[in-house]
């Protein structure tokens, strides 16, 4: 009777851990959508649970309190960006930046994140958990591309990768308060230009496609076109 039982408990585990999954997602996306557009301090835990259509009980099984809910939220944005390796690595930095620019027209985990990180309001969550996670991100790509003997030999890879990540903030939220995001892409395409010279060797710059088409195949889960 007890091993019927234990192979009931192994055939059920999967499909509840998809739902707990599918449950946990469905509220880090309404938090993120209320995080984008109120704030961290303007949301309340009460507010995602009315937008999810739960009980509060139900809520703190996955998330304890709301700081671990913006967590979860900052954490999330990376999950959500998948990026096609390159023959050329510096080329998947620049689809990165792209990829990111598209998302944070529509996205709500990626708006949502970013307006954590860059909300002074947020103060009571650790901001820097996603530019952390960017910064990790940006270097990972750069040693590899130093391996691969694309950058300058003056390139310092801590410098260079927290230059674009907060190169990359700041025309974001330039961007934000001119129109939405909606120049984002092209500001995006005047930074690459004008520093991507910088570090990389002429020879690398002339293959780099500065393309932002590439960022919404990417964020829909397309390979870029290299033709």
């Amino acid at each position: 009777m007890e091993s019927l039982v234990a192979r009931h408990e192994q055939a059920v585990r999967p499909p509840q851990q998809e739902r707990a999954r599918q449950t946990r997602l469905a509220i880090v996306r309404a938090a993120a959508e209320l995080f984008d557009k109120h704030g961290y301090g303007g949301t309340k835990i009460a507010d995602v649970v009315d937008r999810i259509g739960m009980t509060k009980g139900a809520l703190y099984f996955h998330f304890p309190d709301k700081e671990s809910l913006a967590v979860a939220v900052m954490e999330a944005q990376m999950e959500g960006l998948s990026v096609p390796p390159q023959v050329v690595k510096t080329q998947e930095l620049v689809d990165a930046g792209y990829a990111l620019a598209h998302l944070l027209r529509s996205d709500p985990i990626q708006r949502g994140a970013t307006r954590l990180t860059m909300d002074q309001d947020s103060d009571q969550v650790d901001r820097t958990r996603s530019m952390q996670l960017w910064l990790s991100f940006t270097e990972s790509i750069l040693v590899e591309a130093r391996k691969r003997e694309e950058l300058l030999d003056i390139v310092e890879i801590s410098e260079a990768s927290n230059y674009f990540v907060g190169a990359f903030a700041g025309i974001q939220n330039m961007a934000h308060a001119f129109d939405d995001r909606t120049s984002l892409v092209d500001r995006l395409t005047v930074l690459w230009k004008y520093t991507l010279p910088s570090i990389v060797r002429p020879a690398i710059v002339t293959k780099l496609k500065l393309d932002p088409a590439r960022g919404e195949r990417i964020a829909h889960g397309a390979a870029p076109s290299d033709t």
